[in-house]
């Protein structure tokens, strides 16, 4: 019996102070015994504050700085301004072939999810997708190379001294 009436005062505090714990921080429960009705408070931690937005900082709406600016020191204003062509002449290149590596990943996955699958046509998405892969490579690499144009011989060094993101990623596939 007393078991029993345990389980029921249980269930009867978890289910009043559940749905209350994102609302409240205190709720009185009522405790019901054999003899007579007692009330119990309980007091839920408080629920923490939302964080503060960012501060405004004035500056960072305008003029977006290309992001080799933060690698390559003393960057003219003319090499910026080649910089930012040459990263939105890349985007542009490098849009529809993205675009179309995405595509055949999802084919892939079509196809390797279908009963039965048909293997030729996966092989043959795959051989696809490594092109895709390849002239992607070359199109960075070019992109590389015409950034290395725009600078000095000591930026050249710097810049050749950073790894470069398109080489790390394949890297990381071979660990």
């Amino acid at each position: 019996m007393k078991t029993k009436l345990k389980s029921i005062l249980l269930t009867l505090v978890f289910s009043m102070i559940i749905p209350g714990v994102f609302s409240q921080t205190e709720k009185t429960v009522m405790k019901a015994t054999k003899s007579q009705n007692t009330e119990l408070k309980v007091t839920l931690p408080p629920v923490p504050p939302e964080p503060p937005a960012p501060p405004d900082v004035p500056g960072l709406e305008q003029e977006a700085v290309p992001p080799l600016a933060l690698v390559i020191p003393d960057l003219t204003n003319d090499q910026k301004q080649q910089l930012k062509k040459l990263d939105l002449k890349n985007l542009e290149a490098m849009n529809p072939i993205r675009n179309q590596m995405r595509e055949k990943k999802v084919h892939l996955m079509s196809l390797l999810s279908t009963q039965p699958m048909n293997m030729k046509e996966a092989e043959s998405v795959a051989d696809e997708i490594g092109k895709i892969q390849a002239s992607i490579l070359k199109q960075q690499i070019r992109h590389d190379q015409e950034i290395r144009g725009i600078l000095t011989h000591d930026q050249q060094v710097i810049f050749d001294s950073k790894p470069k993101p398109f080489l790390r990623e394949r890297m990381r596939l071979g660990r």
